[in-house]
């Protein structure tokens, strides 16, 4: 069966700052969620399969074998997440309370028919009316609830749910933004599943997604990747030569106020257009640098970024080996930023063909904060360092069936060379794949932290006002068949990432182990 999954990080927990919202990436492989997994390295543990889940959404499928810490896995471990207010909502297009309702009439209708486990009507559509109830609460409204009478039977509950919905929408004021409304029920029964690869995407969060898969993403703000997760706001990653790292601005830092307004207790998507603006225009941020006493202060101006995705060079090691340093910021596709090939694996294979003429004899690839991408991009970079075509990962199906992604035995890459991959809580999907095989097959060691436990298929699926939701559709393991959903990869050797540290400690303990590795033969 052809496919075109992504295996991606829902970029819901990794945004970056630019004039689009969440940089998301659907349609392929995915991963850390902003609910299952932390950002420091550390992951959920699974909890135990009940027989039943009281109030889940998922329902056992009797043929499917069923496995702890895989995508579709039983128990449902969703945390609500706080109503966002619809009132006086202008950035956002309204509509009409019937095109909302038939908006989240299809969302829901697409979780039923993709999602990998069979999902209990009666509580998603309770949980989708309860969303519209709650963001009413959260508008200043006082809502009269009269909940839809659900049986379990979508047929019916599918029409008590219009009526109950369109009653609720249509009393809810005229300052109610009506698609605000539905995409905050929408976001109630994706939150509820509590699946990092499924997700809601409004229209502009949509749009910037497929520019980030494609390879192609830019925008005006001031350079950085901030985790979704946590609170304040955090900065996983800041770009080299933007205005933020020009400004001195660190990763770990914590953004506690924008211009005048406290941001340390909102989510994401609320803080981003804060920090986001005109090329040319300055932002103040009031941070919190870890092991610092007082805040600082940082007035940024804006400008137009591109979001780098394969850079290279070659690094001195302890003893002045020469080591070819490679970061990969996702597994995308299409036109590459340095214009070589189709995808990202041109530009891996270009600089290891430019590391041999430099008489390079150590590898490192770069996955902290990688969130993922395409599977066919993950088979082709894998291809480099898999030999015979082995599979770099299995997808499961609901029926337990399992089908390999092979690799390309015709492109793997000689000679190999001593290979550290450098991983962190923010690595996942496409990340955790590679990463899993490199420890399955041995064909290179890992230094860091924990990846974020989000692997798994997802496809996008665009809805009809320019949103999408993304769904799991399949399992993904490793080539051991090792479990990675829920559950992260391991490194070989942890350092734990120390912010007060000028030293990049995980690249240093990389160094340090492949010189004294001796070369394959």
């Amino acid at each position: 069966m052809k496919r075109s999954w992504l295996l991606l990080l829902a970029l819901m927990m990794l945004a970056s700052c630019g004039t689009g919202t969440a940089a998301t990436t659907t349609g392929n492989i995915t991963t850390a969620p902003p609910t299952t997994t932390t950002a420091a390295g550390t992951t959920s543990t699974p909890p135990a399969l009940p027989t039943t889940v009281a109030g889940g959404l998922r329902t056992p499928v009797a043929t499917a074998t069923r496995t702890p810490g895989l995508a579709g896995q039983a128990t449902v471990t969703g945390s609500a997440t706080p109503a966002r207010s619809a009132a006086n909502v202008t950035a956002v297009a309204n509509t009409t309370p019937a095109a909302a309702e038939a908006l989240v009439e299809q969302a829901i209708t697409t979780l039923f028919d993709k999602y990998v486990e069979q999902l209990d009507s009666k509580t998603v559509y309770a949980t989708a009316y309860n969303g519209a109830v709650e963001t009413l609460r959260a508008s200043g409204k006082t809502p009269q609830p009269q909940p839809p009478t659900l049986t379990g039977d979508r047929k019916n509950d599918v029409a008590t749910f219009k009526t109950a919905y369109l009653a609720l929408a249509q009393n809810a004021g005229g300052d109610i933004n009506q698609s605000v409304l539905a995409y905050q029920s929408i976001q109630a029964v994706v939150a509820q599943i509590d699946e990092c690869h499924t997700y809601f995407l409004d229209p502009a969060q949509n749009k910037q997604s497929k520019a980030a898969s494609a390879g192609q993403e830019n925008y005006s703000g001031i350079g950085v990747v901030m985790n979704a997760a946590l609170r304040p706001p955090t900065i996983i990653q800041v770009y080299a030569g933007s205005p933020a790292e020009k400004a001195g601005l660190l990763a770990n830092d914590q953004i506690l106020k924008v211009g005048d307004t406290d941001v340390s207790s909102l989510p994401l998507d609320q803080v981003s257009p804060l920090v986001r603006g005109p090329e040319g225009s300055q932002v103040t941020l009031t941070i919190q640098r870890p092991g610092e006493p007082t805040t600082r202060q940082f007035t940024i101006t804006r400008a137009t970024i591109t979001v780098p995705v394969f850079t290279k060079d070659i690094r001195p090691g302890p003893n002045g080996e020469k080591i070819g340093y490679m970061q990969l910021s996702s597994f995308s596709a299409q036109t590459t930023r340095t214009g070589v090939g189709d995808g990202v694996e041109k530009d891996i294979q270009a600089a290891l063909e430019y590391f041999e003429t430099q008489g390079v004899q150590f590898w490192i690839l770069d996955l902290r904060n990688n969130p993922g991408g395409y599977v066919e991009t993950l088979r082709r970079v894998a291809s480099r360092f898999i030999k015979n075509g082995q599979p770099v990962a299995y997808y499961v199906e609901a029926n337990n069936k399992q089908e390999a992604i092979n690799t390309d035995r015709s492109v793997y890459f000689n000679p190999q060379h001593p290979f550290a991959v450098l991983i962190n809580g923010g690595s996942g999907s496409s990340s955790e794949a590679f990463s899993a095989a490199a420890q399955d097959y041995n064909f290179a060691r890992l230094f860091g932290e924990t990846t974020s436990g989000c692997l798994a298929a997802g496809q996008s699926i665009d809805l009809a006002d320019g949103s999408a939701i993304n769904v799991t559709v399949e399992k993904v393991v490793s080539p051991k068949k090792r479990e990675i959903n829920r559950v992260g990869v391991a490194p070989d050797q942890e350092v734990p990432n120390v912010p007060t540290t000028p030293v990049d400690e995980t690249l240093e303990a990389a160094k340090q182990w492949l010189v004294s590795q001796p070369q394959p033969k």
